[in-house]
């Protein structure tokens, strides 16, 4: 089944898209928001969309995201910017497929990818592969985000790649570290409060020793919700979040109010659910073949009519059973139950990563999105 998901419906978001207001450490938000946007070389003219993700192939519920804020900035005259958590560490360059895991790429799992030097491919797997190996960038992040880009730009333009890093680095972001390092009792009560006003967000308290940062390689990294609390309070005018970022941005709402006095620009949700075109019946199609196979009529009538021949409940009935039995188990194998589970299992999963649709697929999603 195709489902995707906006809210609020698509025909609101226009009228959502406006900067954050309000005054933070002496001064407007929109000074904030000029000198921030400049630093990142946003342009400050045009309405900025952010969708945020880390520099990894990604599903298609992601790609969802950047399909509906393309069309956002295609009927505002607005900027589509890609917000890159360049510190991600994982397994970015193994892709998982229907049939066997893919290691397009040697990357270290337990490195940030913005401290990793540009990936090498590895194992073949178009169109990924090429995708990586001609992205520009100086680091594994950028390298993966611009092939991500590339990847996507059949459908959704992306016009300016920014990192987690380069947000922290603007002079608001090291306003927020500075506010942190001086007063951080405030800083911790108000977020780990947000955190159990929103019990059913999966994000741990802080201890208080902790601050909401990473250290990273000579400079702080932004964990979860400081890092959508900086962008959607100076870099964008509404951002676009998937069903997990949705939920864990109430928590940074009332954090941010909380502590700075001040709320955020307005988040949507876009999201989808698309089958992956697979060649594995379902299971209730493979138990009927099982049960209806192209059997050898005459042999199988002749066990019938011995077995009738034969006196009810006697031993020779029996006998003539189980030879018919012993004869379908070699014309047909057991169905393997556990594998056909497994099977159709894997054509049902929603994570696999967007290129591996077809190009029919990843058009029809657009459809469905452009009519929503």
């Amino acid at each position: 089944m195709n489902v995707v998901t906006l809210a609020p419906e698509f025909s609101m978001w226009q009228e959502l898209v406006t900067p954050a207001t309000g005054r933070v450490f002496e001064k407007s938000l929109s000074e904030w928001q000029a000198d921030s946007r400049k630093s990142l070389g946003l342009r400050s003219e045009k309405p900025i969309i952010i969708v945020g993700h880390q520099p990894k192939i990604f599903h298609l519920g992601i790609l969802a995201k950047f399909i509906a804020a393309d069309r956002l900035v295609k009927e505002i005259d607005g900027e589509l910017v890609f917000l890159v958590v360049d510190h991600h560490k994982g397994e970015s360059g193994n892709l998982q497929t229907p049939s066997k895991t893919v290691q397009v790429t040697s990357l270290q799992k337990d490195v940030a990818m913005c401290d990793q030097p540009r990936a090498e491919i590895k194992e073949e797997f178009e169109p990924i592969s090429s995708a990586i190996q001609h992205a520009s960038g100086d680091n594994a992040s950028i390298q993966f985000a611009n092939a991500l880009v590339q990847l996507m730009t059949p459908w959704a333009e992306v016009h300016r790649v920014i990192t987690a890093t380069e947000l922290m680095k603007t002079g608001f972001g090291n306003a927020i570290v500075t506010e942190m390092q001086s007063r951080p009792k405030t800083c911790v009560t108000s977020y780990n409060d947000a955190l159990e006003t929103y019990s059913d967000v999966r994000i741990s308290q802080l201890s208080a020793e902790e601050l909401p940062l990473w250290k990273g390689n000579q400079v702080f990294h932004p964990r979860a919700l400081l890092l959508t609390l900086l962008a959607r309070l100076v870099a964008c005018d509404l951002f676009v979040h998937g069903l997990g970022g949705l939920s864990y941005d109430r928590a940074m709402e009332h954090w941010c109010k909380a502590w700075l006095g001040c709320s955020p620009c307005q988040a949507v949700l876009a999201t989808a659910t698309l089958p992956l075109e697979t060649t594995y019946p379902s299971l209730t199609d493979a138990r009927r073949e099982y049960h209806s196979p192209p059997f050898d009529v005459q042999t199988k009538a002749r066990f019938l009519d011995a077995m009738k021949e034969a006196p009810y409940k006697s031993p020779q009935r029996q006998i003539h059973f189980q030879k018919m039995h012993q004869w379908l188990q070699a014309v047909q194998p057991a169905l393997d139950l556990d594998a056909l589970k497994q099977k159709e299992a894997l054509a049902k999963r929603r994570t696999w990563a967007f290129p591996l649709y077809s190009v029919d697929q990843l058009d029809t999603l657009r459809d469905l999105i452009y009519a929503s």
